[in-house]
Formats: structure tokens, sequence, C-alpha cells
């Protein structure tokens, strides 16, 4: 009994020290380092979740530990050898071997892995794994490599210590700052301009501001301005419908379809409030700047509540906007949100494990992980006066099918809705019902029959006539985000102006989304002294027009800015040019 024990105290020391490096490396200290470097992201807090998966990294360092206790021998080095491999080049990978890997695979924007990346750190693995779990059997000869194997396992563990506090300093003391300071406002300024659609601000509450669901299903009696979009709604995708279904958008009473369209982003951070402000991100600002100038001082918006408009944005924030207090006064369904509940703990824990697994394995194991960033969106409900928007088609669309439309006591809306519509993950089914089991093509027709239906209510009403209706996207397909592109990138448009009727008519006009506002502008007839340019309407077909689209690559170098020069038609690639690359370091 004396020889067991002094064995398993001999044993002990590996063990404990392998089986923390693999608990608390894939389960905990990863975890952390997500969160603090994504807290903008990241809608709950540190406390929600840091108690659960402590105790899930130390059941699971209990039960490695276990394991290698009751091996003996060649079994025991040969299986310790394994767990310090594992936990050796998780650590490894997530610092330095993950080249390429800027989005989540469940995001669809990151491509096919570089084979010969996928190659070579496939090799890294093998190779290291032979080598450690060699080395581990030859422990009992050769006291150098018991002695190496121990430092490794502690500066490996007492580096990510370190590290896990210092990210925790770092949460607290962001959570601190942001307490003290979401509550201020530019609403008093002195020094505000008439441009500045902050100037009448009312007095801001405590807690940080979102856009909410308020006036969802409300529209005006008199003027709207509705803009659907379908995030990422490529022009293949309405090519693959209507090769399936030629007669499909004919319900779309009164529409032109814009058949060659540039967005002038090729993703919603900055392309949503581009659109809405008119005002383009040049990436001299960090995007909470961005936002503030352009939601603040657009002269669009300051038009639009000059001619009597109720602006609803229905879209949401990270992306779009990081706190809506800079469109406080300006648009409608902005509310103030200080409390929140995490409605399934257990679905937050497991994506956040699932985020931190993609980080430490290896390039060929990534893609078994299918987790995407907005997995978090609908993890967490805001406790304000109105639920906070989140672009969750499972969310929105029963709500738009569930309840009628109805008039508001505006005198004219300009409202915005954001779907997922093109974008992964799909969850909702043609009719827009939630779907674990669904495709690409039955989300869209999901987005679409409810848009079908939105309009059909909105001639029973009485006020489809006199409404200038938008279907776009924010964005093309991507394709890869770590590629430049060798094909064009289109974006699908449909317009109806107020007035039009008929059936939907097609327009090879060369336009672009930098068209959209004068097209707003003149269809709704805004009384306005600036000069937004040319519609979608004033360009001729035939006309050769010089168009931009920025395509923002990600590289391990940081993310470049590709300036694409469209002269002429977007569907010859031909005619697409790079006019200029910026690398600008850190996109969000």
């Amino acid at each position: 009994m004396i020889g067991i024990f002094l064995k398993i105290r001999q044993k002990l020391p590996y063990a404990v020290l392998a089986a923390v490096a693999v608990g608390f490396t894939y389960f905990f200290f990863g975890v952390v380092e997500i969160y603090a470097g994504n807290l903008d992201e990241f809608h709950f807090g540190l406390s929600d979740f840091i108690w659960r998966i402590l105790l899930i990294a130390l059941c699971v360092s209990a039960v490695i530990a276990a394991v290698l206790l009751v091996l003996r021998g060649t079994a025991f080095t040969a299986v310790l050898g394994v767990f310090i491999w594992i936990a050796l080049l998780g650590y490894v990978q997530a610092a330095f071997l993950n080249i390429g890997a800027n989005a989540l695979a469940g995001d669809g924007s990151v491509g096919e892995p570089d084979i010969a990346w996928a190659v070579a750190d496939t090799v890294i693995w093998v190779i290291s794994g032979a080598t450690i779990i060699y080395g581990a059997i030859k422990m009992k000869s050769k006291e150098m490599i018991r002695t190496v194997a121990m430092i490794l396992l502690v500066v490996l563990v007492g580096m990510q210590f370190v590290g896990c506090g210092s990210n925790i300093i770092t949460v607290t003391t962001h959570s601190s700052s942001a307490t003290s300071t979401e509550a201020t406002t530019q609403a008093d300024d002195p020094d505000a301009t008439t441009g500045d659609t902050r100037q009448n601000d009312p007095p801001v509450e405590d807690g940080r501001k979102y856009l909410t669901t308020k006036g969802l299903c409300e529209v005006s009696s008199g003027k709207n301005i509705i803009i659907f979009i379908l995030d990422r709604f490529d022009v293949t995708y309405y090519e693959d419908i209507i090769e399936k279904d030629a007669r499909y958008f004919d319900r779309l009473d009164g529409f032109t379809y814009f058949g060659d369209n540039i967005s002038t982003y090729s993703r919603t951070y900055p392309g949503i409030a581009s659109m809405v402000t008119g005002i383009d991100q040049n990436f001299d600002m960090t995007p909470d700047e961005y936002f503030d100038v352009a939601y603040g001082s657009s002269p669009f918006l300051s038009d639009l509540k000059a001619n009597g408009y109720k602006i609803k944005l229905f879209t949401s924030d990270y992306y779009s906007y990081r706190d809506a207090s800079c469109m406080n006064g300006t648009v409608d369904n902005v509310s103030c949100v200080s409390e929140y509940t995490v409605n399934d703990y257990a679905a937050l824990v497991e994506n956040l494990l699932a985020v931190s697994a993609y980080r430490n394995l290896p390039t060929v194991a990534k893609s078994a992980v299918n987790v995407s960033s907005s997995a978090f969106t609908s993890l967490v409900d805001y406790n304000g006066s109105d639920p906070v928007y989140v672009v969750d088609d499972s969310v929105t669309l029963p709500i738009l099918n569930g309840m009628p439309l109805t008039t508001d006591d505006s005198e004219n809306s300009y409202i915005l809705i954001h779907l997922n519509g093109c974008h992964e993950p799909y969850n909702i089914d043609e009719h827009g019902n939630y779907s674990e089991d669904t495709t690409a093509m039955a989300a869209i027709r999901g987005c679409f029959n409810t848009v079908f239906s939105y309009i059909e209510q909105l001639k029973a009403l009485g006020v489809y006539d006199d409404s200038t209706i938008i279907i776009t996207g924010d964005h093309p397909r991507a394709r890869d985000d770590c590629e430049v592109p060798t094909q064009p990138r289109q974006t699908a448009l449909f317009v109806k102006r107020a007035g039009d009727s008929g059936r939907l008519k097609y327009s090879s006009a060369q336009v672009s989304q930098s068209n959209l506002i004068a097209t707003l502008v003149s269809s709704s007839d805004i009384v306005t002294s600036n000069d937004y340019g040319r519609g979608y309407f004033d360009i001729p077909e035939g006309e050769c027009v010089t168009r931009h689209h920025n395509f923002i690559m990600y590289t391990s170098e940081g993310n470049h800015i590709i300036d694409f020069a469209v002269n002429g038609a977007g569907n010859d690639f031909d005619n697409w040019t790079i006019a200029s690359d910026e690398n600008i370091g850190d996109l969000y």
C-alpha cells in the first residue's frame, strides 16, 4: 500500500499540471481572453459565465488527473505526453498558428482554408505530438526530459494565469468606465450646429441606449419610406431564385429591378450606417467615432426630421451602431436599457466554449465547430420598455407575420428593417418559422414571403401608392474575406417609387448605393437645400458610370481596404480595377 502511495505521489505533480494545462487552456483561459477582447460585441457580464466555466475547467482537470493517476508504467507516460501535447499545441495554435482565421466558420465568410497552410499546420501538430509523446515515454531514463516537461507545463499554465488576471482587470475596468460614461450626451452642447441632428436631444437616462422593436408593425398614414435590408443579398441569390421560379418576384407591384447595382462596402460595417446617413467611413475614425459623426450630423436625417418624418431603424448594434445615444432625438425607437437577463445560460456557456475550441483547434479541425458571432444575440433579453431589436429572422419574422400593420400618428415615416436574409446562420423556413434544418433558399423565401405580406397590408391600409420601398442588401456575398476578389460583387436591388405601379420592370442602368438617398428624396418630394446627386432612375441605361466598391480583406498583418473602381458593366470583372489598397490595421 505504501508503495502504491509513493508511486501516486511521484506521478501527482505531472498529472495535476497536465490536467490543469488542458482543462484551463481549452475551457477557461481562452474563454476569458475572447470575452475581454470583444467586450463591445458581447452584451452580458463576466459573472454570467465565469463561475460556470471555472467549474467545467476544474471538472475536466479532475477527470484528466484521475485518468493519469490510475495508469501505470508506459501507459502513464504515453498518455501524459498526449495531454502535454494537446495543451501546448492548443496554446501555440491560438497564439501563433491561426493564420487567416479572422472570422468564425459559422459566419460563412471565411472561405475555404488555405490548403498549403492547413497541411503545414497539421504537420506541425503531428511532428510535435510524436516528439512530445516519445520524450514522455523516455522520462524514466532521462531526468532532463522530466525536468523540461515540468518547466513547460509550469510556464504554460503560469503565463495563462497571468494573462487571465490581466484580462479580468481589463473587463472590470471597462465595465466601471462604461457605467460612469454611458449617460453622457451632447444634447446641451452650446456649440451644436444646425446640421447636428442631436441639437434638441431630450435628457439622457442612465444606462446604454439601444434600438428597440418599438413601432415595428406601424407605418404612417401619410408618406412612407420603407427599406428592407436582406443581409448579403448578392445577385447570385436572386439568380438562384428565378432559375427555379422565373415569376417568383412578379408580386412586387410597381417595382423596378436594377441588375447592375454596386454596394459601397463589402460588410455590414460600415455599410448599414453609410446607407442610412449618407456619410461614408474613410477609415480615419474608430467605429465609435464614425457612428457618432454619421448618425449625429447626417444632412439626410436632418432633412427627414425637417419634413415631418418619424425615423425608425431596426438593426442590431455593434456592426450598425455602438450606442444609440448618438441617435437620441433623431430616431424614434431608441430606448434606454440598464438591465438585461440571460435567458439560456447553458447555451451561452456552450457557445463560448465552442468559440474557444475554434481558437485552439488545428486548422483542419476548425470547420467542425459551426459557431457564429450571431449565436449570442438571442441569448440576452434587455429589460427596457420595448425589446431590443436583433437581426435574427427567427425572432423578427414571426412578429411581422403575426401582428397586423397599423397606422400611427406620424405625419410621415422612414422605416429600415434589417433582416438576416442571405447571411448564415439560416434559421427559418420559407414560411418564416424557426427551423434548424433549413437552407439558404428557404430562408430567403421566408424573408420575401414576409415582404410580400407586408406589401399587401400596405395596400389594405391605403398607403402603398404613396410609399417608396427599397429591397436590397447591405453588401454582396464575400466568397472569401481573406482573398482579393477575382469575380464581380453585385448587390440585388428592387426599387418602388411613390406613385409607381404595374408589372415588375427591369433596368440595366449602372447604379450604386451612392444613388440611394437621392432616390428617396426625389420619390418622397423631400424639401431640402442639399444636393444628393442622381437617383437610380436618373441614370439612363447604356451610360458608362464609374462606381466604387470597398472590399474589406482580412490578412494576418491587418485589414486591407481594397477600393475597386468599376468602370462600366459590373458583371464584367474586366471592368473592375484596384484604385487603392490600404492596410488600416484593426477594422473594429
